[in-house]
């Protein structure tokens, strides 16, 4: 991602982190899925990276990789809903929305 896009991402994790003065429980789990949000990002971009340094792709290619991103998004959100007294489940939905909303930002402010 360049670093405009990256400068995007922050943006809105802070803004979304305001949330914090109405509900700490949403700003919590906005906080957490914002994480998992830009490690799964970073780990495809270097899953990507090295899949096309290496030319060639086989069936399969990937399987492991992409099932922990999915299970690394499904924990934060069981995570939310086992523990609603610290982390509220649409702040983490929100926050695993991020690198999409930096992505649509991009593309209307610099169309």
């Amino acid at each position: 991602m360049d670093q405009r896009l990256w400068k995007y991402a922050c943006i809105i994790a802070a803004a979304g982190m305001c949330t914090v003065f109405i509900s700490w429980r949403f700003a919590a789990g906005y906080l957490l899925g914002c994480a998992v949000c830009m490690l799964n990002y970073k780990r495809n971009e270097s899953f990507w990276t090295g899949i096309l340094n290496i030319g060639t792709a086989k069936k399969g290619t990937g399987f492991l990789h992409f099932l922990l991103n999915y299970a690394l998004m499904a924990g934060s959100m069981l995570l939310a809903a086992f523990f609603p007294q610290y982390l509220n489940l649409f702040g983490v939905a929100a926050g695993l929305m991020l690198i999409k909303l930096a992505t649509i930002a991009d593309a209307v402010l610099h169309h």
